[in-house]
């Protein structure tokens, strides 16, 4: 279970201290644990950094093979640390065509069944905060906030927080923001939206968020000794521009390290 911290009558989900680093250690151990029990000797992956640490991180614990395609617009303090990734300018389908002619388990968190493991983030949540009110979520594919919305009572608000650059989710919701073509959130930058009718079905709030809102949420985390990734903080802003909406009890996911 990862801490819930309360600062200033915000709280903030500490997925930033699973063991990679990110929200993403929630799905990834099943995944490869099923990729075991099913006698896979390779895995294949295209990510935009943090599924491929995590990865990384527990095919090595069970000794599988990964492979790992990743965008040339990849964080580069994050591409030091996956080894020897492949870098393709479209790297879901590079990863699909390795992984069919290679015999190789394709992990991709926003088709997997499995991906409801992130269910356990609403479990825990009401566990350590019964009355909470509403959860910012960073969003990318949307993966992770549908999950967590699924297995939260309806009652709670849930919002997929996207930057201004790229937010196909966030912006069925939000009109109230400028287009930038640049983000410092570059792990939120899914092309293809699977579960984008269910999500629709099942999540009724979205914030876009300028990169110099997150620049002032990142202050904010600073100030307060919380060092995590930009994508925390773009879920933060989403709070801040919602200020005068949100709830009483409202909680921030915060995911990724600062690399």
């Amino acid at each position: 279970m990862t801490n819930l911290d309360k600062i200033d009558n915000i709280y903030f989900k500490r997925e930033d201290q699973n063991p990679t680093g990110s929200a993403k250690d929630r799905v990834i151990p099943q995944i490869v644990d099923f990729i075991k029990q099913q006698q896979f000797q390779e895995a294949v992956i295209s990510s935009t950094g943090n599924a491929a640490i995590s990865a990384q991180h527990f095919c090595q614990q069970q000794n599988i093979k990964l492979t790992t395609f990743i965008s040339p617009k990849i964080d580069p303090q994050k591409l030091k640390l996956i080894k020897n990734p492949i870098i393709s300018p479209k790297p879901i389908s590079a990863a699909f065509k390795y992984a069919k002619q290679n015999q190789a388990y394709f992990i991709r968190l926003s088709t997997d069944k499995l991906s409801m493991h992130y269910r356990s983030i609403a479990t825990e949540l009401l566990e350590q905060l019964p009355q909470i009110t509403d959860i910012y979520i960073p969003s990318g594919s949307g993966a992770t906030a549908l999950n967590i919305a699924l297995h939260l009572p309806k009652h709670i608000k849930v919002f997929i927080v996207q930057p201004a650059s790229h937010c196909p989710l966030a912006s069925i919701y939000d009109h109230d923001y400028l287009p930038e073509s640049t983000t410092i959130t570059q792990a939120l930058s899914a092309k293809f939206l699977p579960l984008k009718e269910e999500i629709k079905k099942t999540i009724k709030y979205g914030l876009v968020i300028q990169n110099n809102q997150v620049i002032e949420a990142q202050k904010f985390l600073q100030e307060n000794n919380i060092i995590t990734s930009p994508e925390g903080a773009l879920a933060l802003a989403g709070y801040f521009k919602n200020q005068s909406n949100h709830d009483d009890y409202p909680v921030i996911l915060l995911t990724g390290k600062k690399r």
